[in-house]
Protein backbone atom coordinates (compact mmCIF):
# COMPACT_ATOMS: atom_id res chain seq x y z
CA UNK A 1 0.00 0.00 0.00
CA UNK A 2 1.06 3.29 -1.13
CA UNK A 3 0.10 5.67 1.85
CA UNK A 4 0.38 9.61 0.63
CA UNK A 5 -1.12 10.57 3.68
CA UNK A 6 -1.93 9.72 7.30
CA UNK A 7 -4.74 12.17 8.93
CA UNK A 8 -4.70 10.96 12.93
CA UNK A 9 -7.41 13.48 15.11
CA UNK A 10 -7.86 12.56 18.99
CA UNK A 11 -10.91 13.77 20.65
CA UNK A 12 -12.22 13.40 23.52
CA UNK A 13 -10.50 13.14 27.18
CA UNK A 14 -11.09 14.60 30.25
CA UNK A 15 -10.40 18.44 29.03
CA UNK A 16 -12.34 17.37 25.64
CA UNK A 17 -9.60 18.02 23.18
CA UNK A 18 -9.32 18.20 19.32
CA UNK A 19 -6.13 17.73 17.68
CA UNK A 20 -5.54 16.73 14.38
CA UNK A 21 -2.17 15.90 12.52
CA UNK A 22 -1.26 15.30 8.88
CA UNK A 23 1.39 12.94 8.77
CA UNK A 24 3.17 12.27 5.24
CA UNK A 25 5.38 8.93 5.44
CA UNK A 26 8.16 10.65 3.31
CA UNK A 27 8.86 13.52 5.97
CA UNK A 28 9.38 10.95 8.54
CA UNK A 29 13.02 9.20 8.98
CA UNK A 30 13.40 6.18 6.91
CA UNK A 31 13.00 3.38 9.41
CA UNK A 32 9.76 5.09 11.49
CA UNK A 33 8.64 5.18 8.10
CA UNK A 34 9.27 1.60 7.35
CA UNK A 35 7.77 0.53 10.48
CA UNK A 36 4.68 2.30 10.26
CA UNK A 37 3.60 1.38 6.47
CA UNK A 38 4.77 -2.14 7.83
CA UNK A 39 1.90 -1.90 10.35
CA UNK A 40 -1.18 -0.55 7.92
CA UNK A 41 -0.21 -3.44 5.96
CA UNK A 42 -0.36 -5.84 8.63
CA UNK A 43 -3.38 -4.73 9.89
CA UNK A 44 -4.98 -4.52 6.67
CA UNK A 45 -5.71 -1.15 7.13
CA UNK A 46 -8.35 -0.48 4.23
CA UNK A 47 -9.60 -3.82 4.98
CA UNK A 48 -10.83 -2.75 9.24
CA UNK A 49 -14.43 -1.31 9.94
CA UNK A 50 -14.82 1.88 9.92
CA UNK A 51 -16.31 2.08 13.45
CA UNK A 52 -14.05 0.13 16.22
CA UNK A 53 -15.81 1.19 19.58
CA UNK A 54 -17.73 0.08 22.71
CA UNK A 55 -21.03 0.51 23.16
CA UNK A 56 -21.32 3.18 24.97
CA UNK A 57 -17.96 4.80 25.26
CA UNK A 58 -16.58 4.98 28.07
CA UNK A 59 -16.42 8.36 30.00
CA UNK A 60 -13.61 10.92 29.60
CA UNK A 61 -12.05 8.45 26.93
CA UNK A 62 -10.05 9.50 23.71
CA UNK A 63 -11.65 8.66 20.76
CA UNK A 64 -9.16 8.33 17.22
CA UNK A 65 -9.67 8.90 13.76
CA UNK A 66 -7.40 7.31 11.41
CA UNK A 67 -8.04 8.67 8.08
CA UNK A 68 -5.21 6.57 5.65
CA UNK A 69 -4.49 8.06 2.14
CA UNK A 70 -3.19 6.17 -1.30
CA UNK A 71 -3.88 6.77 -4.76
CA UNK A 72 -6.33 4.68 -4.97
CA UNK A 73 -8.76 6.33 -2.21
CA UNK A 74 -9.10 7.12 1.52
CA UNK A 75 -10.18 4.86 4.38
CA UNK A 76 -10.94 6.18 7.59
CA UNK A 77 -11.30 3.99 10.78
CA UNK A 78 -12.58 5.60 14.33
CA UNK A 79 -12.08 3.85 17.70
CA UNK A 80 -11.66 4.52 21.31
CA UNK A 81 -8.65 3.79 23.19
CA UNK A 82 -10.08 1.34 25.12
CA UNK A 83 -11.91 -0.34 22.59
CA UNK A 84 -9.02 -0.90 19.84
CA UNK A 85 -7.82 -4.46 18.92
CA UNK A 86 -3.70 -4.97 20.46
CA UNK A 87 -2.16 -4.08 17.01
CA UNK A 88 -4.80 -0.92 16.47
CA UNK A 89 -3.52 0.24 19.90
CA UNK A 90 0.40 -0.17 18.61
CA UNK A 91 -0.49 1.92 15.77
CA UNK A 92 -2.44 4.54 18.00
CA UNK A 93 1.24 4.53 20.07
CA UNK A 94 3.14 5.12 17.01
CA UNK A 95 1.08 7.83 15.57
CA UNK A 96 0.53 9.84 19.11
CA UNK A 97 4.26 9.76 19.44
CA UNK A 98 4.86 11.14 15.72
CA UNK A 99 1.92 13.85 16.44
CA UNK A 100 3.79 14.69 19.70
CA UNK A 101 7.20 15.02 17.66
CA UNK A 102 5.48 17.40 15.18
CA UNK A 103 4.08 19.89 17.79
CA UNK A 104 7.21 20.69 19.67
CA UNK A 105 8.64 20.63 16.17
CA UNK A 106 6.01 23.60 15.76
CA UNK A 107 6.86 25.43 18.43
Amino acid sequence: MEVERITFERTGGFAGMHNVVNINPRDLPEEQAKALLELLDELDFDELPEELKNNPPLPDQFTYKISVETKDGEHSVTTGEASAPEKVQELLQMLNRIARKQAQQKR
